[in-house]
């Protein structure tokens, strides 16, 4: 919102500016899980951590510098047996359990070439050593911050350029800047967004899941206020 203020002691162009930058990925991540079930606790269980143990020999097999695989969540759940209207008062019956194991795989500070050839690895590696659901894989930038200043930069620009058009139409003269802060500063929440990219399944290489990194895109914005006279 662009608006000009003015009262006895103050004369004001209140303007909005915003700026987006557009950059590679460096950073990966995702997901693998295997889901088993068996007739008791202990052989659901067991299958589950044998599994989970082949996926992270398969992930660290690879030999990816600054890989980083580790098992973060593991849960059992009985399977109960279906009921029918005539016995559905009487507490379900179990006929099995159902065991879940999930392993994060994060890398960082790796080029594009890197990401594009490791996320179709890290994929095939976990899926032939047993995991049977995953949540896809997902690039970020490591150090969005400085991703951020870039664009905090360029939404400056863009409201000293919104300004300049308010003061040529309005045919005042701006003197100078009063005031400028982000949306952060003045509500809260967060000043800036970076949207996270997926994977894009492309290109005729011998993977089974060639994965096309996207840019990620940060965007950012600012509230400002310019003093101005008139002409």
């Amino acid at each position: 919102m662009n608006s000009m203020v003015k009262s006895a002691d103050l004369q004001v162009v209140e303007v909005e500016g915003s700026g987006t930058v557009s950059l590679p990925p460096d950073s990966l991540r995702t997901n693998v899980s295997v889901e088993v079930r068996g007739a008791s606790l202990e052989a659901a269980r067991e299958e589950a951590a044998a599994k989970t143990r082949a996926i992270v020999s398969a992930l660290e097999g690879l030999q990816i510098p600054s890989l980083q695989v580790k098992n973060v969540d593991v849960s059992v759940s009985p399977i109960s047996e279906r009921e029918t209207e005539r016995e559905s008062v009487a507490p379900p019956r179990i006929i099995g359990y159902e065991a879940t194991s999930t392993v994060s795989v994060v890398l960082e500070g790796a080029s594009i070439d890197v990401l594009r050839v490791e996320s179709s690895r890290i994929l095939e590696a976990a899926l032939s050593a047993g995991a049977n659901q995953t949540s896809g894989i997902r690039f970020f930038l490591s150090a969005p911050q400085e991703a951020y200043r870039a664009a905090l930069k360029a939404s400056i620009a863009d409201a000293e350029s919104n300004a300049g058009a308010i003061a040529q139409a309005a045919k005042i003269k701006l003197v100078g800047w009063r005031s400028v802060s982000t949306p952060g500063e003045e509500d809260g929440r967060r000043a800036w967004q970076m949207q996270m990219a997926a994977g894009r399944i492309g290109g005729s290489r011998s993977t089974t899941f060639p994965i096309e990194p996207e840019e990620i895109e940060v965007t950012a914005s600012v509230r400002a206020r310019f003093r101005f006279a008139k002409r």
